[in-house]
């Protein structure tokens, strides 16, 4: 990935404005010692997950009212940014200097962000967004320098080993192979919690069948606006209509090029008790693992708390019209599916 998001309107300049002039100093600091780059901006980038996290937890609490998943996923995005940070000190071992920037960095980056995710959280989270995408930029910067001069590939270091699942004889290489990763999965996750706090509309084609449908345009909407949350590592949001890199991932992962997220919650969208929810589910998942399809277990959750979340499973390898026929079998009124694109689409089954 080599360029950001096109912005859309002053909220989305506003972030991307802050994101180049921060980008210049790092440049100018750090050039091209990517490693020392690394763990002061991590130390940046573990900040915001958990700011956000801490002021959705009190703004439930205040309000009485379900985070529907958020927490979770910003906690997580902050200790996965975390452990980033302690990889790289275990391979560029940072300068007292670099030490005292990182202090310096946090203590005005924490109060700057705090205030920004109070009054304009739409605009913090496009910040991130955009952050990320630096990240991804740098990166891959990092990688091809290492690939250039394999000098550099040193052994990755153990806590790296332990945390991704890498292999014994691991290199930097593939620690900053999986680290990329992660932060292109942060890049989607903010992008896509900015655009539902904006709720734009839908500009982008997805395949619609049936071209009729006895489902009210209520529903529809809802499952158009909600955010299916797969529970990998690191915790990744699916979009409709939007490109997943996360997706992305599990493919290559799994060898595969599609996959579908089924539920057997709520038979036609009809309220059901939880008792039966999870035994339909138990049935689903049993299905699944006779048939030996990998899923990861995932959740549909609705962005403006009207509906409990669903538990799901995100299925790899699941063929469009298998999806279909296992989502009639638990009288589902729809299922997303996504091609090779890793572009989520809402196929509607009534």
């Amino acid at each position: 990935m080599n360029q950001h998001r096109t912005p859309e309107n002053i909220s989305d300049h506003v972030a991307l404005t802050i994101t180049k002039f921060l980008r210049f100093f790092a440049d100018t600091f750090f050039a091209k010692r990517y490693g020392h780059r690394a763990v002061v901006l991590e130390t940046v980038a573990a900040v915001p997950g958990m700011v956000g996290g801490m002021w959705i937890h009190l703004t439930c609490l205040r309000k009485m009212q379900s985070d529907r998943g958020w927490i979770k996923i910003l906690l997580d995005e902050a200790e996965n940014e975390r452990m980033h940070l302690m990889t790289f000190i275990e391979i560029a071992q940072p300068k007292w200097y670099e030490r005292w920037i990182i202090l310096a960095a946090q203590a005005i980056f924490w109060n700057f962000y705090f205030l920004l995710y109070v009054f304009f959280p739409r605009t913090a989270h496009r910040l991130v967004g955009y952050f990320e995408n630096e990240a991804v930029i740098s990166y891959t910067a990092y990688y091809d320098q290492v690939s250039a001069d394999l000098t550099l590939n040193v052994d990755a270091p153990q806590i790296a080993k332990d945390y991704w699942n890498l292999a014994d004889d691991a290199k930097l290489l593939d620690v900053i192979k999986v680290v990329r990763a992660d932060e292109q999965n942060h890049a989607d996750v903010n992008h896509g919690r900015a655009d539902s706090l904006d709720k734009p509309d839908d500009q982008r084609t997805t395949k619609k069948e049936p071209s009729f449908t006895k489902i009210n345009s209520v529903n529809i909407q809802s499952y158009k606006d909600a955010n299916y949350h797969i529970y990998d590592k690191p915790l990744f949001v699916i979009n409709i209509g939007s490109e997943c890199s996360g997706l992305h991932k599990l493919y290559e992962r799994y060898g595969v090029n599609e996959a579908a997220v089924l539920t057997a919650y709520n038979p036609m969208s009809q309220e059901t008790n939880d008792h039966d929810n999870k035994q339909n589910n138990q049935q689903l998942e049993l299905i699944l693992k006779n048939k030996k399809l990998p899923f990861i277990h995932a959740e549909g959750i609705c962005p403006d708390n009207k509906w409990p979340g669903e538990e799901s499973f995100l299925i790899l390898g699941m063929t469009l019209n298998a999806a279909k026929e296992l989502g009639k079998k638990f009288n589902q009124n729809a299922i997303v599916w996504s091609d090779q694109s890793a572009i989520s689409q809402l196929i509607l089954l009534r």
